[in-house]
């Protein structure tokens, strides 16, 4: 599958603050189409996820990064399930768990993890392009 170059301009223009070039370019993709976009931020999750908790995670890791990841979205953000944002963040860490969560929430908790994952910390053009560049080959294979 070819991922678009504009959903990694795209995410790149959120995570940098860009609001006029992330403006245009989500313009220019509700026009052409979002296709992909679903598993490149499958992808961006999965990375997302990994930079931010390793191997070692712990669950009471994951429930704090939930509740500051809500606590964040307290004004005028998504509304994030904290018991799916677990189960959720907890299956990427762990291959075994399971979750059973609604496809429309599955899309916000990524984005917003993605995002939170993205500024919490500073992080270089360098790295940002590369984590965006890793995730094009992740979703791109079949």
């Amino acid at each position: 599958m070819t991922i678009k170059p504009e959903l990694s301009m795209y995410i790149r223009t959120l995570v940098r603050g860009d609001n006029e070039a992330h403006d245009r370019i989500q313009a220019q993709l509700d026009n052409e189409g979002w296709d992909g976009f679903p598993r490149y931020l499958a992808s961006l999750f999965f990375l997302a996820v990994d930079r931010r908790f390793g191997e070692d995670a712990t669950p009471a890791d994951v429930i704090k990064f939930v509740a500051d990841l809500r606590a964040g979205l307290a004004d005028g953000g998504p509304d994030i399930n904290a018991e799916d944002a677990e189960a959720l963040i907890w299956a990427n860490i762990d291959p075994e768990a399971d979750y059973d969560i609604e496809p429309t929430m599955i899309g916000k908790i990524q984005a917003a993890v993605v995002y939170k994952v993205l500024t919490d910390e500073p992080i270089s053009d360098e790295d940002l392009d590369g984590v965006l560049t890793e995730a094009v080959e992740l979703a791109a294979r079949r």
